[in-house]
């Protein structure tokens, strides 16, 4: 590794196998030399590192020119970090562009023909699937005019994956079967994780082309051959194919057995640091965790249904408050977190939409880097006990607790929707009578109409059909869990309509955006009360900050006199003394935790949404940074409870934030809220949580009948904007 302190980047030579890694047109890479040194302080600098390092390097190379050297280091970036540049397509395709543009004219066919492979990614995941496989064959070409067998290697498995992905199997099988005939030039030498990578995809397209065509002789016979050769990272893939090759022999019990297997090594076992990752391989796992979700039920498991779903809940690294050695890592992060900060509240102030878009993607980068970090601090401390999906379909019914009632609202493999309920240990799967589009049409159209307070029509044709088929299982329960999937995973169950009543009337109802509750140590622990002598309290309210023409907040002081009723030695930060660095020190010393003011959420920019406080805005990116964050938390400002929903369940916005760092439970609207309703619905939560004994889950179900039964709040919009979530 060479240093430049003049240019604050750092040469680090990659080795003589780098070149088989297709993303690499040189064997050595730019890093910043602030992050090696700071951020891999006392840990070992990982091909993981290098590669989040060279991300972060491709903004500072850039201002030395746009030449060669730009270009292979964008190709770096991209190609060791998928999962970032997937979640920008518009940003991935310039990338990919301009790394092309800088080798144009300096007869670089190797280089070009690389990037040509970089750019049909990138087209992929910008919905361009046929100009993909153009590029991908460009690159080919040139590869194969420059000799460049590691890189034709890789481009015949680019094309296969393309191939297959517009219906062509028998050309996807064909470029398989090209590409391991070019793969058998590249054997010998020392073994390349670049080499085994693409060796193995070539494997997985061969075998998936022939089962897909029928040849499964020759499938079994390509397995075979695979499994001799396949290396301990590609096992899932392995585990996969043949579970898909063994459902299209009929073999249905073997093939559920394997889907098992593959799921429990990704996504029970694996637990990728980041959520960023853990997403990545959710996203490319879709069709397998539905082919395998749909044998499940065929056959009667729907234990294992409620299996694999518990296994795709998010599971992060530790909270931030969970205790760790102290890592220079850590600090160096927490600074850049700082200054982040500082500059998300300028563009925030000068409405600078595309500052704002660019600090969201670097606070993502953030988080990802610190998961990284306490992902490996965790592992530092030693062994974590990893389950599987078969114990997860006995732990999750068991952490239903009798009088309670789970429901799991998801899609069929016919686009029907269906609910699966766990009560008593019994597990029951039951259809609604709705296809998949119109309850997506009805569930935005409900969330538009308690938005607008319109007439709730939508709201409960909707919450009718939902749950006509487990009404006789909500007869007998007191607390009903829902999780939902996609445009449902927002719908109000709590005011969908029971026996001419809101269900809300009948018993408390909870949303889980993930069965990760249900699967966390703990689990079945009692809802935490608000009766311990020991509570500490802070409530921070701000009605008008100077920095933001916003509304006056008339009730907001008759919040903060609400919670200190409750808490008669809560500290009260109102106005000018609520600012982000009062608020941040509270939120490593109290238990309970009510913030009361402005709230913004964009879902095009989850990381930045903010409460307004006297100074400047609190970020989730910086709550979901924070060392402790309270136990109990109520953000009652407008949409502080939205967010911007992962496959796995993992949410960004500031209530997910607060539940990332370590809230047990957090209370927070999930649409615009008037501000006399909050009053209404805050007075009653802390009359509640002020008798002997209260439990949160408790008060914020009899603070929600409060305002319902008042008639000027009786509309779904305003008493049923508030909602609960967190460890149960």
């Amino acid at each position: 590794m060479a240093s430049h302190a003049a240019t604050g980047l750092a040469l680090v030579r990659l080795g003589e196998n780098a070149l088989s890694f297709p993303h690499l047109v040189e064997p050595e890479l730019l890093v910043p030399l602030h992050y090696v040194r700071d951020v891999s302080a006392g840990s070992t600098l990982t091909w993981q590192v290098l590669c989040v390092a060279a991300w972060e390097a491709v903004d500072p190379v850039g201002r030395y020119g746009t030449g060669p050297a730009f270009g292979a280091q964008v190709l770096a970036a991209l190609g060791g970090n998928p999962h970032r540049a997937e979640a920008d397509p518009r940003r991935h395709l310039r990338l990919a562009l301009s790394a092309l543009e800088s080798f144009r004219g300096e007869d670089l066919p190797r280089h070009s023909g690389r990037a040509y492979l970089q750019l049909g990614n990138a087209l992929r995941s910008y919905g361009r699937p046929s100009d993909a496989l153009e590029a991908y064959e460009r690159g080919r070409a040139l590869l194969e005019r420059a000799g460049d067998d590691h890189g034709l290697h890789s481009a015949h498995a680019r094309l296969s994956v393309a191939m297959a992905g517009a219906g062509l199997v028998e050309q996807s099988l064909l470029h398989a079967e090209w590409g391991q005939q070019v793969g058998l030039r590249v054997a010998s030498g020392t073994p390349s994780p670049g080499r085994n990578h693409t060796a193995n995809l070539l494997h997985h397209r061969k075998v998936r082309a022939l089962t897909l065509l029928g040849f499964c002789t020759d499938a079994d016979q390509a397995l075979d051959t695979w499994r001799h050769t396949a290396t301990g990272g590609y096992v899932f893939d392995l585990l996969e194919t043949t579970a898909q090759l063994r459902l299209r022999q009929g073999r249905e019990e073997e093939a559920l057995e394997a889907f098992v297997s593959a799921i429990d090594h990704r996504f029970t076992m694996l637990e990728p640091p980041s959520s960023a990752g853990r997403n990545h391989y959710l996203t490319y796992s879709t069709q397998m965790l539905g082919e395998a979700l749909g044998l499940a039920w065929h056959t009667g498991r729907l234990d294992l249904v409620v299996g694999i779903l518990a296994a795709l809940a998010t599971h992060r690294p530790p909270p931030a408050g969970a205790p760790v050695p102290a890592n220079e890592a850590l600090r160096a992060l927490d600074a850049q977190v700082a200054e982040l900060a500082r500059k998300a509240t300028g563009a925030t102030v000068a409405g600078d939409l595309d500052a704002l878009t660019a600090h969201d993607d670097r606070a993502r980068i953030l988080l990802e880097n610190r998961d990284e970090v306490m992902h490996g601090l965790a592992g530092a401390s030693g062994p974590r006990h990893r389950t599987t999906v078969e114990e997860l379909s006995l732990s999750v019914p068991a952490a239903v607790r009798p009088g309670e009632l789970l429901l799991i609202y998801t899609l069929s493999s016919t686009d029907q929707v269906g609910v699966i309920s766990v009560a008593d240990g019994a597990i029951e799967y039951r259809t609604v009578g709705l296809g998949a589009a119109e309850a997506e049409e009805l569930a935005a159209a409900a969330h538009e109409e308690c938005v607008r307070r319109t007439e709730p029509h939508r709201l409960h044709r909707l919450g009718e059909a939902l749950l006509a088929p487990v009404h006789d299982l909500l007869s007998g329960a007191g607390r009903i869990l829902i999780m939902a999937q996609g445009a449902l995973a927002d719908f109000p169950f709590h005011a969908a309509p029971f026996r001419g009543r809101p269900l809300v009337a009948s018993a408390e109802v909870r949303a889980l955006p993930s069965l990760a509750p249900l699967r966390a140590p703990g689990a079945t622990a009692p809802d935490p009360g608000s009766g311990e002598p020991s509570y500490r309290a802070v409530v921070a309210a701000v009605g008008q900050p100077r920095y933001e023409l916003v509304p006056v907040l008339p009730a907001l002081r008759g919040e903060v006199e609400a919670v200190s009723e409750a808490f008669p030695s809560a500290r009260e930060l109102y106005e000018d003394e609520a600012t982000a660095g009062a608020l941040s020190a509270a939120l490593s010393t109290c238990d309970v935790l009510h913030v009361a003011g402005h709230a913004t959420f964009d879902a095009a920019r989850p990381n930045l949404a903010h409460i307004l406080l006297a100074d400047r805005p609190l970020f989730a990116f910086e709550v979901a940074c924070a060392a402790r964050v309270p136990r109990l938390v109520n953000l009652s400002g407008c949409r502080a409870g939205a967010e911007r929903r992962g496959v796995g369940g993992e949410g960004e916005g500031l209530a997910s934030a607060f539940l990332a760092a370590g809230a047990e439970m957090v209370v927070a609207p999930l649409w615009p809220v008037r501000d006399d309703a909050a009053l209404a619905f805050n007075s009653a939560l802390y009359a509640a949580l002020a008798r002997p004994n209260a439990q949160w889950g408790a008060a914020v179900h009899s603070a929600r009948l409060a305002v319902l039964a008042q008639p000027e709040f009786a509309h779904p919009g305003l008493w049923g904007a508030f909602t609960v979530s967190g460890r149960l």
